[in-house]
């Protein structure tokens, strides 16, 4: 696997300028949610279309064609997974899976959030349904086992977007069907264990 280095200026908004991650506790996943938007172009919103208006960003992003671009250095937080609204199964903030994970990360949203302890991925997607092509799919299973190998972080601590905040279908097919999210952990699994 190629990682390209596409690193986003720093700002407030994308790329905070010197604030770190507490820790890398889990690996979370999400779709562009725009068909057949490439890498690049989620690159050029977070770049012009956020920076100075709206606190998103990823570590990464992978192309509908399998190429992995890294926006974000892995020491830096990124904003892609925090929230301020309340997940509809528990009532609070984020779900019980992300206060497992994240523990004190979710405790005060105003002042933390699971970016401070979190590697965020972005997939591009081919259709509306959120599927994913073959080689974007391949690529985020060897990106995640990179990552979980690099950072000791347990395949159990692979989630989605969803998984965190509860109300957010992203990504959509795997909102969608939970069990193929299941199947791709076990396929990161296996990559880990080979």
């Amino acid at each position: 696997m190629k990682i390209i280095d596409k690193f986003l200026s720093e700002n407030e908004y994308t790329h905070p300028s010197g604030r770190r991650l507490k820790e890398k506790r889990a690996v979370i996943l999400h779709w562009v949610g725009v068909p057949h938007q490439r890498a690049l172009e989620v690159w050029k919103y977070f770049e012009y279309s956020c920076a100075g208006k709206v606190y998103a960003s990823a570590h990464y992003c992978i192309d509908i064609d399998g190429t992995v671009y890294r926006f974000i250095p892995d020491d830096d937080v990124a904003y892609h997974c925090g929230s301020s609204q309340s997940d509809p199964k528990s009532g609070k903030i984020y779900t019980d899976w992300a206060r497992e994970i994240f523990g004190a990360y979710t405790a005060d949203p105003k002042r933390n959030s699971p970016n401070n302890a979190a590697i965020g991925i972005e997939m591009c997607v081919i259709d509306a349904d959120g599927n994913f092509s073959d080689e974007t799919l391949q690529a985020a299973r060897e990106l995640a086992a990179h990552l979980c190998k690099t950072y000791q972080i347990p395949v159990e601590r692979v989630g989605t977007h969803k998984l965190v905040v509860g109300w957010k279908d992203c990504p959509l097919l795997w909102a969608r069907h939970p069990d193929k999210f299941e199947e791709f952990k076990k396929e990161v699994s296996a990559l880990l264990n080979r």
